[in-house]
């Protein structure tokens, strides 16, 4: 993957490192560009270019989820490096409002990928295993084609925010709501390309820039504080998931088909959702 060039954003992370690393839960992790670089050489041997759905006779239920969970968090790890490559092109390219618009779309998956571990994590220990395969088909589905998933709901992105400030321990609408300000056409956005200068008692002067002192100062910070959230996903929540989802569901195998074995209605519920589900 290429890497990040721009020598005014590059200087301006070392001599920041400190107070960016200080955003973060643990702020013992060294150099933020370093950290960056090395999760994202890391999140791409970690993705998986083809899942089977192997099926057998005794694991319908069991493998359907196993399938379509795996699959979810696969896609998340692909769309995680593609945001992450547009990110480092408009950085190097000097397009900071293209960088402050991926900034906030990285914070908002990071929200929604938190939330959706903490929500399938409760549905299986608690074994709602049909409420789980109902969630797992809600992130598989294509936009156009929600029908196919019965009492289909979006989860709101302010809740996956609101979710992730708990598991931050900070309040992340901090950053959140700065980055938006400047995405959106409010006045935040377009004063950050302004510096005024006051002349004379009676005389000023605006001047332009993509690189204005607003854009290294606050807007670098922004940006900087994504970089860190790249390397949190990498570090912190892919083995969270692997622990509390990917590692933990092989206990509950005997357990989901037992459950689909005695519960004849959610069998063929089960049964009806899936077949539905892959149809053209």
């Amino acid at each position: 993957m290429e890497k990040i060039r721009n020598k005014k954003f590059i200087d301006y992370l070392r001599s920041q490192d400190k107070e960016i690393q200080a955003e973060r839960k643990d702020a013992t992790r060294g150099d933020v560009l370093k950290s960056f670089e090395n999760n994202i050489e890391k999140l791409e041997t970690l993705v998986e270019k083809r899942i089977n759905n192997k099926k057998d006779e005794d694991s319908g239920p069991y493998n359907n989820i196993k399938f379509l969970l795996r699959r979810y968090i696969n896609a998340t790890k692909f769309k995680f490096i593609d945001l992450t490559k547009g990110l480092i092109s408009c950085v190097n390219s000097g397009s900071y409002s293209g960088a402050l618009v991926i900034s906030r779309t990285i914070l908002e998956n990071v929200a929604m990928l938190d939330l959706k571990r903490a929500e399938f994590n409760k549905l299986l220990i608690n074994k709602k295993y049909l409420k789980l395969l109902k969630e797992l088909l809600m992130v598989n589905v294509k936009d156009y084609q929600t029908y196919k998933v019965k009492d289909y709901k979006r989860t709101h992105i302010n809740d996956a925010l609101r979710h992730y400030s708990k598991y931050q321990e900070s309040d992340i609408f901090k950053i959140y709501n700065p980055i938006s300000e400047r995405v959106h056409p409010s006045p935040s956005s377009f004063l950050m390309y302004q510096e005024i200068m006051i002349i004379k008692e009676s005389y000023s002067q605006v001047s332009f820039s993509h690189n204005s002192q607003e854009v290294q100062g606050a807007i670098f910070g922004i940006i900087g504080l994504m970089l860190t959230h790249i390397s949190i996903i990498v570090e912190d929540h892919y083995p969270l998931i692997k622990k509390e989802l990917i590692d933990i569901l092989e206990n509950y195998k005997l357990s989901i088909e037992v459950y689909f074995q005695n519960n004849i209605l959610d069998s063929e519920e089960h049964d009806k959702l899936l077949k539905y589900f892959n149809t053209k």
